[in-house]
């Protein structure tokens, strides 16, 4: 008997332990790598390998009763299906490498739930420690936000400081989602603890609520609704209303009312005038008229479409970020892209095809239902509470894949292994067992499972690592130099060919080439990563820097034109094709440009481009001009405009008084020439203009007047300037003078300076 004890103690305690491996997913360092995510399944996937190990050599520790259940789990049945359809969607993509990545993960997943199913069949009397376990680190986690919050106000601003939540998970709306669903332990420790644990679960209930309303995600106000409705139904089902029970409930929603007024005084200082107003105007948003939500909803249409044109096998596992990009091209300025649907069941839908995405809603639909079942209908309070605390953890995970995208994101992928475990495993004991002999066996294909997945996650975490040093680059624009193009070709990884953010590694081994000047290298990769994603425009950027180097200014033209008409709300593309066809006195395809472009995103940054692009074209400056007053009737504030309307009227002023002048009119021309100094006092060339008139007139007094107002506004580099205010001094009797200015313009080279000199300043 005492045997049998000792190795219950022991196997509940590497339970224990095993748990908190699983919960500091969130807490591991950041290293050199672009997003959290790749070191986090590293880590998963080397703990599903530990546990392998352990299981493989104490198969004794192992409820006999464990593996029959799995087998048994229609549940586990399905995921796995889901699993194995994703993996079948390679048949029908473009890019295998993406589903290889993405596979990895879903795999790493099933591991951690067959694992944890292990660890805890017959162990629900360690809820309570489990559950305050999590309380700990839903408490760390948000103190470690709350601090690096606090620490980037101090380095910058509030507002920097709030945008940038993202220390543990590296997202924002994914850092709100993991404290959520984490609020369920809170509440229940709230109401099973008593003493210090008690008090505790009251510190992280509040502390976390605030962190979780300062990120302003959306998403979370929702799920936090919804699970305190349930939470506080369920209690008050279970214990009958009166003043006791009320005072509990409503001590769960004082922590909310304390957290919603620091966050409003946050807020508030922070005077951010986006996405950080007030909690109040935060939830205000939450309609359909709000610009996010309608491009959120413009993303899932183009997810359905993707769906419809690919409804058997999607287009393949981890490739919606590549093949959605043309669906966005009219939604997303400039080189931005979605990433993601911004729903897991349609993202699901659009890569892995329509039949799995239903099976997907149905595993979410099924464990929903069993744990409503256990709520009503179990007998015993521990099966009650267990199926609460999943049905909880569901809804947030719920809301959050129907909104966001979790799925891929280890700080909620491991709750989600936590909802299939506890749905599992939270089932009354067998009537009868059933023996089982070959638990070393499965244990053993686990560990080889768990050791090829290790190795590619490690080869993503490698991959991630690169495209950290690209990025170090591309941030300095290539001034920092933390690779060449030589020494990213050898470091590209062998089985991912896509960085994070969608584009080719052989994308920037052509840019990088193209910055070092190698363009045949240069357009040989760019060529190759053409064939991978050609969506963005920029490979036909750099190939129009290449030509555009090489004088070969026609193909740069046609390079140009394409990679603006592949990406039309990218301004730096409409910049650089005005200018070639401008270049090029293309002015109708410099119109039909700017009305593409303004038709999906009508900026005042587009207008000053084209009225730029007219002008230097010499456009017909009455025509330019009604061109920019259609531009300032829908952005009469934008002072670029305005300064551009200005100058053409102040060059069409000078232009029609220096003619006036040279036929004599006299009166008119210096009519024009204060018309354009009206328009602005402090122009330098306006002010030249009107020294000339003057001077013309033998008015020097007046000329040298305007000369020197000229001046002191601008340096004049030829010394023509200085050598006429040289002669106004010369016809007013200010011998001296004039000799400085002579002087001065001779220093500039002026050619009529010197003899000026030698005349008159011997």
């Amino acid at each position: 008997m005492a045997n049998n004890i000792d190795k219950q103690n022991i196997s509940d305690s590497v339970v224990i332990f095993f748990i908190i491996l699983l919960l500091l997913t969130n807490f591991l360092p950041h290293p050199k790598s672009i997003d959290l995510l790749y070191p986090q399944f590293l880590y998963l996937s080397v703990l599903n390998l530990a546990i392998g190990l352990y299981f493989y050599f104490n198969p004794n520790v192992i409820s006999i009763d464990t593996f029959p259940l799995l087998k048994k789990s229609f549940l586990l049945k399905l995921y796995l299906l889901f699993i194995i359809l994703c993996g079948i969607s390679v048949i029908n993509t473009k890019n295998s490498t993406l589903v290889l990545e993405k596979i990895t993960e879903l795999i790493i997943a099933f591991c951690l739930v067959i694992n944890f199913t292990v660890l805890l069949k017959n162990r629900l009397d360690l809820s309570n420690k489990i559950i305050f376990i999590v309380g700990i680190t839903t408490f760390l986690q948000s103190c470690v936000e709350i601090y690096n919050l606090k620490l980037l106000a101090s380095q910058g601003t509030l507002s920097f400081g709030l945008q940038n939540m993202v220390k543990t998970t590296g997202n924002i709306n994914i850092l709100a989602s993991s404290l959520t669903i984490k609020i369920p332990f809170l509440l229940l420790g709230i109401t099973t603890f008593s003493g210090y644990k008690k008090l505790f679960s009251y510190i992280a209930l509040l502390l976390t609520i605030t962190t979780i309303l300062l990120t302003a995600a959306r998403a979370t106000f929702i799920s936090l609704f919804l699970i305190y409705i349930v939470y506080i139904i369920f209690y008050l089902k279970n214990n009958s209303i009166n003043k006791s029970s009320l005072a509990t409930c409503l001590s769960f929603i004082i922590p909310i009312i304390i957290a919603v007024f620091i966050t409003n005084l946050v807020f508030e200082k922070a005077q951010n005038e986006d996405r950080y107003i007030s909690l109040g105007n935060r939830v205000e948003q939450i309609n359909l008229k709000d610009e996010s939500i309608k491009t959120r909803i413009a993303i899932w249409g183009n997810s359905i479409q993707l769906a419809k044109e690919n409804p058997f096998t999607g287009v393949g596992l981890g490739n919606y970020k590549v093949e959605s990009i043309p669906y966005e091209k009219t939604l997303d300025n400039n080189s931005s892209i979605s990433l993601h649907s911004h729903n897991d069941f349609l993202e699901v839908a659009a890569e892995t095809g329509i039949l799995n995405a239903l099976i997907y809603l149905s595993i979410f639909i099924l464990i929903t239902f069993i744990n409503i079942k256990r709520i009503f209908k179990s007998a015993e309070t521990n099966q009650r509470t267990i199926a609460l605390l999943t049905l909880m953890m569901t809804i947030v995970y719920g809301v959050d894949s129907a909104i966001n995208f979790p799925m891929f994101r280890p700080a909620m992928l491991i709750f989600l292994c936590l909802i299939f475990v506890l749905t599992i495993i939270n089932t009354p004991p067998p009537a009868s067992l059933e023996f089982e002999t070959n638990k070393s066996k499965l244990y053993l294909i686990l560990i080889i499972v768990s050791t090829i997945t290790s190795y590619f996650a490690y080869l993503g975490y490698k991959a991630s690592n690169l495209e950290y040093l690209i990025q170090k680059d591309v941030e300095s624009s290539f001034a920092t130099n933390n690779l060449t193009g030589d020494e990213l070709l050898k470091r590209i990884p062998k089985y991912k060919n896509t960085l994070s953010t969608a584009e080719s590694f052989y994308e920037y081994v052509g840019i990088y080439y193209t910055n070092e000047k190698r363009y045949d290298e240069a357009l040989k990769y760019l060529s190759k990563a053409d064939k991978i994603n050609p969506h963005f425009g920029r490979i036909y950027f750099y190939k129009m820097v290449i030509s555009n180097a090489k004088g070969n200014i026609d193909s740069a033209y046609i390079y140009a034109k394409q990679a603006f008409y592949l990406r039309p709300r990218n301004v730096n593309f409409l910049k650089m094709a005005s200018q070639f066809a401008r270049a090029k006195n293309d002015t109708s395809e410099i119109f039909k440009e700017h009305n593409l472009f303004i038709k999906y995103r009508n900026i005042p940054e587009a207008w000053g481009i084209t009225a730029e692009e007219l002008q230097k074209s010499n456009y017909n400056s009455t025509k330019l001009l009604g061109f920019i007053d259609k531009g300032l009737q829908y952005h009469p504030a934008d002072t670029l405009l305005t300064r551009q309307k200005n100058n053409i009227l102040i060059q069409k002023y000078t232009n029609e008084g220096r003619d006036l002048f040279l036929k004599n009119d006299l009166i008119k021309s210096l009519e024009l020439y204060q018309k354009a100094l009206k328009i602005d006092p402090n122009n330098p060339d306006t002010m030249q203009n009107l020294a000339f008139y003057y001077y013309s007139l033998g008015k020097y007094q007046e000329a040298k007047s305007y000369f020197l107002e000229a001046l002191k506004r601008r340096e004049f580099k030829s010394g023509r300037t200085e050598f006429f205010i040289g002669n106004c001094y010369l016809k007013t009797n200010e011998k001296d003078n004039a000799c400085k200015y002579f002087s001065i313009s001779k220093a500039k080279n002026f050619p009529e300076a010197q003899q000026a000199l030698s005349q008159n300043c011997k």
